[in-house]
């Protein structure tokens, strides 16, 4: 194999450390034979790889050593610094997918829970109100609710077996024609069955008419506790249900699926009407729908000193009684004395998406925890509560001294549900 003098001047590396294959060996040297140029720079590799390179001296060895030493050292701690930086990241990511922990998009709310709980720990309490969204504590006190009576705006009227019924849009929707206006017997029992299997796949409590349901479970359409068990392996349980009369005698049986919640043992005259029920009568529709209307006057009538005092005058009254009613609790009883992060949640619902942070507590004395606060946060900060361990205990305390610091002459059952008095912040 005749070579070209380029070709020849690459392998001349590898020919001279003995690392050619024994054909590229055989075509170099018959190439340097032939070729006085290739044959001079094989001379020149060949003397430089057999120079002897002179040992360093004993400070030069120790200064190379040192440096070496400080490469290894360096690479080390970036390495560390790299892991220690993933490690969270990780964490963080997974937390993220979960929607629970320490994640990138809650680092801002616990951030400013956490400034909001130092502040309480510091008794600076006016600069801790102003970390709260008042916004959504003055809406709470000025604009009602009126979710549930714009919900019974919509039910649909329908004769069954002679009785007019209310029923909500979703249940016409999904298990009747929609021009649909009168059930009687065979269609009408069938429709209670649904209503009951609906209540059990949805856990929404149910009202029926107890001669419909009587026959119902006399032809084996209600569930047993076992068959229940059975079928949905203990994760639902049988409708647990009592029977009920309204005020003009007529009797239902009421009750829920879900596991968790149980109708109750027994009811006051108008307990029932405290239930959202897909379906009811015309009677108690009515009488839930004035209900509703009475709360909302009511509610209305309490919130009327708050918008003729106007939000700003509102904001100033109620920081000051915020900060005067902790400071007081606080020298009474000894302020917080520690706080650490203990989880967050995320939750959404109509009104949009928000976290859900809780946070442990320990107040002057403690040697160890006995409850935590909740907060809410998607943007600001609300108050949600909190945990205890025992009633009574120094932190369940401070939750009900928190709760009536920020809501006293602000907020109460009366703003709610019609009830009792109260007088407005300032008065």
């Amino acid at each position: 194999m005749k070579l070209e003098c380029g070709i020849a001047r690459d392998l001349l590396p590898l020919y001279v450390d003995g690392l050619c294959s024994e054909e590229s060996r055989a075509a170099l040297e018959q190439h340097l034979q032939e070729c006085e140029g290739c044959q001079a720079c094989y001379q020149r590799m060949r003397a430089e790889s057999t120079e002897t390179v002179p040992l360093p001296t004993e400070g030069e060895a120790s200064t190379r050593f040192r440096r070496g030493m400080r490469r290894v050292r360096r690479r080390w701690a970036l390495s560390l610094v790299a892991v220690l930086v993933a490690i969270p990241l990780i964490l963080m990511t997974a937390a993220q997918v979960r929607g629970d922990g320490l994640c990138f998009t809650n680092l801002i709310p616990v951030a400013k829970s956490c400034r909001f709980l130092s502040l309480l720990q510091d008794g600076s309490f006016e600069e801790a109100y102003d970390l709260l969204d008042t916004e959504a504590i003055w809406e709470n006190l000025t604009v009602y609710d009126s979710e549930r009576l714009d919900e019974l705006e919509n039910y649909q009227a329908v004769t069954i077996d002679g009785e007019v019924w209310m029923l909500a849009p979703e249940l016409v929707e999904d298990y009747l024609a929609g021009d649909t206006v009168e059930l009687e017997e065979e269609e009408a029992l069938a429709f209670w069955e649904t209503v009951y299997q609906n209540s059990q796949t949805g856990g929404s409590p149910f009202l029926i008419p107890a001669a419909a349901y009587e026959t119902l479970e006399e032809q084996g359409h209600l569930n047993t506790l076992e068959e229940a068990e059975e079928e949905w392996n203990g994760d639902v349980s049988y409708s647990s249900s009592i029977l009920v009369e309204d005020s003009q005698g007529n009797a239902y049986y009421m009750g829920y699926a879900d596991s968790f919640i149980a109708a109750p043992d027994e009811l006051d005259a108008d307990d029932y009407l405290i239930y959202d029920y897909d379906c009811m009568p015309e009677l108690i529709w009515e009488a839930m729908k004035e209900n509703l209307e009475d709360e909302q006057a009511a509610f209305e009538a309490q919130a009327e000193p708050y918008l003729d005092m106007g939000y700003d005058a509102w904001h100033a009254a109620s920081r000051e009684q915020f900060a005067a009613s902790m400071e007081q609790w606080t020298e009474e009883n000894g302020g917080i004395s520690q706080f650490r992060f203990s989880n967050a949640y995320a939750c959404s619902g109509e009104d949009g998406n928000w976290w859900q942070l809780e946070f442990d507590l320990w107040f002057t004395g403690d040697s160890a925890s006995d409850g935590g606060i909740t907060l809410f946060s998607d943007g600001g900060l609300t108050f949600g509560g909190g945990s205890v361990r025992t009633q009574g205990n120094k932190a369940d305390l401070f939750l009900n001294a928190f709760s009536a610091a920020l809501y006293l002459e602000v907020c109460s059952e009366a703003l709610y549900y019609g009830t009792g008095e109260t007088e407005a912040a300032g008065d």
